[in-house]
């Protein structure tokens, strides 16, 4: 624990360096959602609006401050041979990945804490179920840490990310609720499958007690007690992508400079 403590320290020290990555990794995610959550405040905030700010968010949060901040650092540090003379030390390799990690899963608790914050100050309502809202944020940075060192096998250095983060991204994007309700239904229930989906998902019944396809439908939403039995295929879909993805992180997850 102290090594990854260290490990994390270093990183928390470069991302403070680096004012660009800093303004991504903390206004980006919060400045859209945030000010869509604003605009939408009529005396008060609707279900809508709040699962609409709170899916924004979400996509920023996990796609550019855990995906792409992890896929840049993984692919930095290997192109330094930083990765390659950590393992001589006394570090395993869970050490040496999780290191870096840390401070993407700081900045999410931090951050879904503020925007949590915000949107019941601006008027919306407080999580019907927060055990679902913290399980699905928690649940989306595994995955997309994953989803990062799986692609980082296929990225020369930063630059390269730009072009090879472009899957995930478009993947990412499926899941949202306004692509699935728009596409025909057999093409929805494909993409439910999807780990963004499955965040999303578990963020609306956690927050107002209803699934990404049934905010456009009439109704009240679920109680506590309900919401745990509603979300028993979004979290088997989240876990399933976190223990295939991390399989595939283990074989495939390069430590040497790609030639």
């Amino acid at each position: 624990m102290n090594r990854i403590a260290t490990l994390s320290r270093a990183e928390f020290t470069l991302l403070g360096r680096n004012r660009l990555l800093l303004f991504n990794a903390i206004v980006l995610p919060l400045i859209f959602p945030v000010g869509m959550l604003i605009l939408s405040r009529d005396d008060g905030l609707s279900d809508a609006a709040v699962a609409s700010g709170l899916e924004i968010f979400a996509l920023f949060l996990l796609v550019f401050v855990v995906f792409y901040n992890l896929l840049s650092v993984y692919s930095t540090r290997r192109d330094e041979l930083v990765l390659k003379r950590l393992r001589t030390g006394e570090c395993s390799d869970a050490e040496i990945l999780a290191g870096p990690a840390v401070p993407s899963w700081v900045l999410t608790g931090l951050l879904t804490v503020l925007v949590g914050v915000t949107v019941v100050v601006l008027g919306g309502r407080t999580p019907v179920n927060p055990i679902l809202v913290f399980v699905a944020f928690i649940g989306g940075a595994a995955v997309f840490t994953a989803l990062a060192l799986i692609t980082s096998a296929v990225t020369r250095n930063a630059e390269a990310a730009q072009i090879t983060c472009m899957p995930i991204l478009i993947l990412a994007s499926a899941g949202m609720s306004s692509i699935r309700n728009m596409v025909p239904d057999n093409i929805a229930r494909i993409l439910d499958f999807t780990p963004m989906a499955a965040v999303l998902d578990l963020v609306n019944l956690g927050w107002v007690g209803r699934t990404s396809s049934e905010l456009t439908e009439a109704g009240a939403a679920a109680s506590f007690a309900d919401t745990f039995g509603a979300a028993g295929q979004p979290l088997l879909v989240m876990v399933a992508w976190i223990v295939g993805s991390v399989l595939i992180a283990n074989v495939h997850f390069r430590w040497e400079p790609r030639s």
